[in-house]
């Protein structure tokens, strides 16, 4: 099938959409929060090298990794506009990939062009190419991966290609790992053109997971404090940032529809269904479902294309809604994401702490952490790299003493002795995230001057400095 150049273009506005708007509502144009953990690291590294240990949280050992090695080539190139630049060049290349994969595949016409709209119109492709995330790059090495194995022939080029990528996408992660075990092996299976010399990237994905990814998830510390997370946030549509709820249900359908080839499939669907059900529960698996859910959310929508109607305004209305469907949860999510945080007053609030000691120490919520060490300058108690923080669990019982305090005789010890310097309270914190009513534990104590000088005052954010 010839790729549909619309589609690309539509792609391309969707990627443009949160920058523009942010654009216009004169906000910051990096967008979430881990985006700044990574800027931050990388405009490190240009000034001064690869650091042993994160600048933010000296305790913290730092290893380069393949994404903030690209985001520092980015920051080397164009500045802080990097965190801009490389996430939207990693979704241009995701729909090149895309577009040489329906080419080189045996999908139906139908299919092919309904597993596009489903893959563009999708609230985590946005979310994904509009931050400077590791998870843009996973995307992005899955896509080119899937494109390698099906462009594979006898030309020994193609199989190192294969073993690099995978090799890469294996240093992500355990979930990262086992794809990139997996799919050439799947692959293989399913399309018997796919040459036997591109089972090396399994045999490489397998070294570099038994050599970096499984050692490093033994070495981190698992907060006692961490929340399961609930099915919900891998549902856009309910305030996750995973796939719109139109692309669960049809991939479910698109499942139910292919089921029947399951004999001559087993091991591609059995593994198909366990990613699908994983990803309900465990964000790192989302990007391997939403490859899955645009692939069987294609059989669906070509089923209902071609199944026999009794009224073909009825089928063409079916359609419509579904299409729209997808278009109206990625534009919503899309929306929500640019008007999202951190905003120009998160911006102020932070830059209003840089006067402080440099070995001060700044306590806010761990997912407003990246932000503030980035515009304040100065280090944070926790940020949202828990796993990787030492002595998390002391942390946040440290933050959490200080949240919770209710004597100032008590505080004031406790935060001189951890050297603290600053307080970052947000409204989100203030309505539930942390406090539950407005002048609950230490948001009393900040009427006490000679201990707390309000630095900022804003809507949405407050900086509070102490005295030492």
């Amino acid at each position: 099938m010839k790729p549909k150049f619309g589609l690309f273009a539509l792609g391309l506005l969707l990627l443009l959409l949160p920058l523009v708007v942010r654009v216009l509502n004169e906000q910051p144009l990096v967008l979430g929060n881990d985006a700044y953990g990574h800027l931050r690291i990388a405009e490190h590294i240009v000034r001064a090298g690869i650091p042993d240990s994160d600048p933010a949280m000296p305790e913290r050992p730092y290893t380069l990794t393949l994404f903030d090695a690209l985001l520092t080539l980015a920051v080397q190139v164009v500045g802080s506009a990097g965190a801009i630049l490389l996430p939207f060049l990693l979704g241009l290349g995701t729909l090149m990939c895309l577009f040489g994969v329906i080419v080189r595949s045996r999908l139906s016409s139908d299919v092919a062009l309904g597993a596009q709209l489903a893959f563009i119109l999708s609230p985590l492709f946005v979310d994904s190419f509009s931050q400077a995330t590791p998870r843009a790059l996973e995307l992005f090495l899955l896509s080119l991966l899937f494109f390698v194995l099906l462009s594979a022939s006898r030309r020994a080029w193609w199989s190192i290609a294969a073993v690099a990528i995978a090799s890469g996408l294996a240093t992500m992660g355990l979930i990262p790992a086992l794809a990139a075990i997996l799919l050439p092996l799947l692959l293989r299976t399913v399309d018997r053109r796919v040459p036997q010399t591109v089972l090396m990237a399994s045999l490489a994905a397998f070294i570099v997971l038994v050599a970096v990814a499984v050692p490093t998830f033994l070495q981190t510390e698992t907060p006692s404090f961490a929340r399961p997370v609930p099915v919900a946030q891998a549902i856009s549509d309910f305030g996750g940032d995973g796939l719109s709820l139109f692309a669960w249900l049809l991939a479910g359908i698109g499942l139910i529809v292919r089921w029947h080839v399951k004999k001559k499939y087993y091991a591609v669907m059995i593994a198909s269904s366990a990613v699908l059900i994983a990803a309900l529960v465990l964000p790192s698996a989302l990007v391997i479902a939403h490859v899955l859910v645009a692939l069987f959310a294609g059989y669906a929508l070509a089923f209902f294309a071609t199944m026999h109607w009794s009224f073909d305004d009825i089928r063409v209305l079916t359609m419509l809604v579904l299409v729209c469907g997808l278009l109206f949860s990625t534009l919503a999510h899309g929306m929500a994401l640019a008007q999202g945080m951190p905003n120009q007053e998160m911006r102020e609030a932070a830059q209003a702490l840089q006067a402080l000691p440099r070995d001060s120490r700044v306590v806010t919520h761990p997912e407003d952490g990246f932000w503030v060490a980035y515009w304040s300058g100065k280090r944070v108690v926790l940020d949202g790299w828990l796993r990787a923080t030492p002595q998390v669990n002391e942390r946040w019982a440290l933050e959490q003493a200080i949240w919770h305090a209710q004597d100032i005789t008590r505080l004031q010890p406790i935060l001189h002795k951890h050297h603290i310097g600053a307080l970052v309270i947000t409204r989100t914190m203030r309505e539930g995230s942390v406090w539950d009513m407005p002048e609950q534990d230490v948001l009393y104590l900040l009427r006490n001057n000679e201990t707390f000088k309000n630095a900022y005052h804003s809507y949405s954010v407050d900086s509070w400095t102490i005295s030492s």
